[in-house]
């Protein structure tokens, strides 16, 4: 398991140019936006524009805070997807033509694998004191990660603070959260394909 802390995170301009990204972790170690197979990532969002098109990607987005963001597609058939914060994400392809409405500035977790050799399932967590939520290994080579958005999360015995990042990458890693204190969340699980 590895602790991503909030400092630790990089950030880094929106591949659009839009915006400003914090790169929370990326695999493999050292991929760009061009030939990354996983990225988890939160952004701060001020104004409505363009989404950034990624061929071939997956994505999930989920609104962490602040307030409602709407997606509206291009594509005929596509309804607008409204995100409030705390709700489930939304899955996307990359490559959809997307345009984001907001009626205040807000702040996103983002979610993306390459489709033709990574999966991925994101989900909002909130949690009591005291409550615990399992990290099952369904699949082979199934990786989590766990992001804290508010409140103090605890895996094993290491604790991750509001803003940082667990990465559970190894079979012999813990396979629970508890939060310490009443706690909101993500929980992704990442694993290969083909």
């Amino acid at each position: 398991m590895k602790l991503i802390p909030a400092d630790a995170m990089r950030r880094m301009p929106w591949k659009n140019g839009g915006g400003v990204t914090t790169e929370i972790a990326i695999a493999p170690a050292g991929a760009t936006l061009d030939n990354f197979d996983w990225r988890v990532s939160t952004a701060q969002v001020d104004a409505a524009g363009p989404f950034s098109r990624f061929v071939g990607i997956d994505r999930s987005l989920a609104v962490i805070a602040g307030g409602r963001l709407t997606m509206h597609r291009a594509d005929a058939d596509a309804e607008a997807v409204m995100l409030a914060p705390g709700e489930a994400p939304a899955r996307f392809p990359g490559e959809a033509d997307v345009h984001a409405t907001l009626d205040a500035p807000l702040s996103d977790f983002n979610v993306m694998t390459r489709r033709d050799s990574w999966a991925h399932h994101a989900e909002a967590i909130a949690l009591a004191a005291g409550e615990r939520r399992s990290l099952p290994r369904l699949h082979r080579g199934m990786q989590w990660l766990v992001y804290c958005v508010h409140g103090l999360l605890s895996i094993g015995a290491d604790d991750v603070p509001q803003g940082a990042a667990a990465w559970l990458d190894a079979e012999g890693d813990p396979d629970t959260v508890v939060a310490r204190v009443g706690s909101v969340g993500y929980l992704v699980a990442l694993w290969p394909v083909g």
